[in-house]
């Protein structure tokens, strides 16, 4: 029999290509949904790096609802698990920022491939400081985490229709903000 530790390291291997594919997929989503707002709340509505970081959210959220109920049964505490996700698309979305003015600000690059390994990047790395602190520490403060993860989901969901005119929000190809402006 396996121990705890090892279905973690599955489900921490496993996590990465599902978030990235899916992330990947939702790249294209709003359009193929003909510009549905509804669509609009999960998936980019503009090339913005604040949009980008839904490819990083909403893939995780799903990733943890699905793999919660295919491993609750083994190892699964539900709040670590709720906290864990938290975790991991918060720390994902700081990653991907840091790196992208990095790149961009600091170094002047422009580079889709740098783009795309920001998000495999802030994926690797929010997946695995989650991992870590499912393992090793006491994540029952819920209601910290809850709160954390219904404030991140209602700003994504609030700047995607009345976005701040600040640089983070910008659409690089259009000049406009958010999803109808």
């Amino acid at each position: 029999m396996f121990d705890m530790y090892f279905y973690y390291k599955l489900y921490f291997l496993l996590s990465i290509p599902f978030i990235v594919l899916l992330a990947t997929f939702f790249h294209y989503t709003y359009k193929l949904s003909n510009n549905s707002l509804l669509v609009g709340i999960f998936t980019p509505v503009n090339e913005s790096i604040w949009e980008h970081l839904k490819l990083a959210v909403y893939p995780t959220i799903i990733w943890y609802i699905i793999s919660y109920i295919i491993f609750n049964n083994i190892i699964l505490d539900w709040k670590k698990w709720f906290s864990a996700c938290t975790i991991s698309m918060i720390i994902s979305s700081f990653i991907i920022v840091i790196f992208y003015y990095t790149y961009t600000g600091a170094l002047g690059i422009h580079s889709l491939i740098l783009d795309i390994f920001s998000l495999i990047l802030g994926v690797i790395i929010g997946q695995y400081i989650a991992f870590k602190a499912y393992a090793n520490y006491d994540l029952s403060n819920t209601l910290l985490y809850f709160s954390l993860f219904i404030l991140t989901v209602f700003l994504f969901t609030l700047f995607t229709f009345i976005p701040p005119k600040i640089p983070l929000f910008i659409d690089s190809t259009t000049g406009k903000y958010g999803i109808n402006n």
